[in-house]
């Protein structure tokens, strides 16, 4: 069974590799760079290193819940303590003793709203809130109390500040502090009989202030993570989301995959895959279907095919009627590979029969379930991502299994 899905990843890697080759210098400079470095124009360094990429990489190691002083306004360490204890009285009284606004910088242009929201302290932000405080003000990140508030799925708090006038589209990004379950983050596996439970190594844990947190597209965090309730009220509100995005140092966004990359871009990087696909392809070479693959990787409704639990989310998508679903043809294209599947275990299946060997073939009844018949095709989207989903959630079982097969601290068997 052969598979022309396109390799995403080494698709933006050629177009990362023109760009660079395109600006190579055989001179060798050596500067020390930080996340405070101000590039000048002009500048030797600038050179080599731009004022965004130095903002990108001091955004995506940022941290609000940061332990650190030296760069914190020095009046504000007791107040941004009082914040990090969810102490409403203690803020209160600080803010009035010093004589200090509600909407005080403490680092990097934070303020005390930002912290509160992130803690999802609602009575703190109520308060800060009957002070004045700005809800729409941003920090250094260009985040404010809101994109705060939805990296912690700080629910209380969301409903606060949208209550008090702030709009979900004021945040298009959000940084990731939350680490969820996801197939590809097995810890270990429980398997009684025919049932396997999956352990997950993270089961909405915070990361420690060491570990980058990143940023992204916020809806597509938020669907990932698998927040239903956020995702709810967010999408109650009228929000629209973006169907396709792109997260790596520059977020991009839009309506179509064009509106994420130049057409220009991705027509010379697609020359050099269209030789690949139409080779694995042959005479069956479809280019709508290639740009209906490529798209789809870029949906939010890829994201789904990875998480557990996951149609209550692919759902709420559908009932909003989110853009970005897969085409008919390109549902008839992966259930021929789920076919070609189905037939590979059905014949594996006979040939035991035959040769009187009493064993299961693998993953034979959830090819059945799906796609048993020769002529089919899924029937919509949701059959479409349960189908993806099962499969990676088979996939990810089975390399854990190999991977961890003579470990009994990994793989867990319960004793009849």
């Amino acid at each position: 069974m052969f598979t022309n899905s396109i390799n995403t990843f080494k698709f933006i890697n050629l177009i990362i590799l023109s760009l660079l080759l395109s600006s190579c210098d055989n001179n060798k400079s050596h500067f020390t760079v930080t996340a405070d470095t101000v590039i000048k124009p002009g500048s030797e360094i600038s050179k080599y290193v731009t004022q965004d990429e130095i903002n990108s990489f001091g955004f995506r190691y940022w941290d609000i819940d940061n332990n650190y002083t030296e760069f914190v306004n020095p009046i504000a360490i007791p107040l941004r303590d009082a914040l990090k204890q969810k102490n409403t009285n203690k803020v209160l009284s600080y803010l009035k003793d010093n004589n200090l606004s509600a909407d005080i910088q403490i680092e990097d242009g934070t303020t005390p709203i930002m912290y509160s929201s992130f803690y999802n302290d609602i009575n703190t932000t109520n308060e800060l809130i009957k002070l004045g405080a700005d809800v729409h003000k941003k920090d250094k990140y260009g985040l404010n109390a809101l994109a705060y508030a939805i990296s912690m799925n700080s629910i209380d708090v969301v409903k606060a500040l949208i209550n008090s006038g702030v709009k979900f589209e004021e945040v298009p990004l959000t940084q990731g502090y939350i680490l969820t379950p996801s197939y590809r983050n097995i810890e270990k596996l429980v398997i009684d009989g025919d049932n396997i439970e999956i352990i997950y190594k993270y089961n909405n844990i915070q990361k420690d202030y060491d570990t980058p947190k990143g940023y992204g597209y916020m809806f597509d965090d938020i669907v990932f993570k698998n927040w239903l309730e956020l995702a709810k009220i967010i999408l109650d509100s009228g929000y629209k989301p973006y169907p396709y995005f792109f997260n790596g140092d520059e977020v991009l966004v839009g309506n179509s995959i064009y509106d994420i990359f130049p057409k220009e871009e991705v027509n010379n990087a697609m020359d050099i895959e269209l030789e690949e696909y139409k080779n694995q392809a042959g005479d069956n070479f479809d280019l709508k279907l290639f740009i209906d693959d490529f798209s789809y990787d870029y949906s939010l409704y890829k994201v789904l095919e990875n998480i557990p639990n996951h149609e209550p989310m692919l759902n709420l998508l559908l009932e909003h009627n989110i853009s970005g679903q897969p085409s008919k043809e390109l549902m008839k294209k992966v259930y021929d590979e789920c076919y070609d599947g189905y037939i590979y275990r059905y014949n594996l299946k006979q040939k035991y029969m035959k040769e009187n060997i009493n064993k299961k073939v693998k993953h034979l009844d959830f090819y059945l379930k799906y796609c048993s018949d020769k002529n089919g095709t899924f029937k919509n989207t949701k059959e479409f991502i349960n189908y993806k989903n099962g499969n990676n959630r088979n996939y990810e079982i089975d390399s854990f299994l190999y991977s961890n097969k003579d470990d009994p601290t990994k793989v867990i068997y319960i004793e009849k």
